[in-house]
């Protein structure tokens, strides 16, 4: 069965961030064993399938630098069974929804949470970036990347989290292919207004984090209440 049947090459724009280009190498090839499994006659061995998507795994760790985090072995194909599979593909998993929690809480750290407010604020002030971005009298190559990057930054807005990284790119863009001072200004401005919605929200979810909680309360001593005197107690000699 050919690798690339679903025209789909795993390996290319893979990510710089070795986690995520993992991530999505690994979903790939899970999909492609499937696939060959259920397609899988009777004169398929399916030991076959099984190892070379070990073989896939391992060698995506490797060249990735991950060794430290998944350490294992290619097993030789007379040692491979589905027992063998289901072991490794367990250990697999384990990785693969460590990844997941780490990286999304890292995530958190650098992206923020909009209400609809913000969110309104947000696409008001690109529509007039990209009404500017219409106007300037730059090559068109120019304009539709900065389109592109606007466009990205718009849909991120609509997410439940807005990554830091989207506007950062929008900004860079500006700064690099707007020659124009006066042009460039006018969206600098804007985008200004833009980063202190993320500013606030930044600093919301700051305070909301550090918020002190209320004091424990402490209950006062309650009183000690004596019991009554025994008529007998004044017969006792001591």
């Amino acid at each position: 069965m050919n690798d690339f049947a679903a025209g789909l090459d795993p390996y290319e724009d893979l990510s710089d961030d070795p986690e995520e280009a993992f991530l999505r190498l690994e979903e790939y090839f899970h999909r492609q064993c499937d696939r060959r499994i259920e397609g899988a006659t009777q004169d398929d061995r399916l030991e076959v399938f099984y190892m070379d998507y070990m073989a896939q795994v391992l060698g995506a760790i490797r060249a990735l630098g991950l060794e430290g985090e998944f350490k294992s072995e290619v097993p030789s194909i007379e040692n491979v069974n589905f027992n063998t599979y289901l072991n490794f593909n367990k250990d697999v998993t384990h990785y693969v929804t460590m990844l997941r929690i780490r990286r999304s809480q890292r995530a958190q750290g650098y992206s923020v949470r909009f209400d609809d407010s913000a969110k309104r604020k947000i696409h008001h002030h690109l529509d007039q970036v990209l009404e500017i971005f219409g106007k300037l009298e730059i090559e068109d190559r120019k304009r539709e990347k900065l389109i592109s990057r606007l466009n990205e930054l718009q849909s991120e807005v609509n997410q439940p989290r807005t990554r830091f990284d989207r506007f950062a790119a929008l900004s860079m863009e500006v700064s690099g292919l707007v020659g124009d001072a006066a042009e460039r200004s006018k969206i600098v401005e804007i985008l200004d207004a833009v980063g202190r919605v993320f500013w606030g929200a930044q600093t919301e979810r700051q305070k909301q984090l550090s918020a002190p909680k209320g004091p424990k309360t402490i209950e006062p001593p309650k009183p000690r209440i004596e019991p009554p005197k025994s008529e007998l107690d004044d017969d006792i000699p001591f």
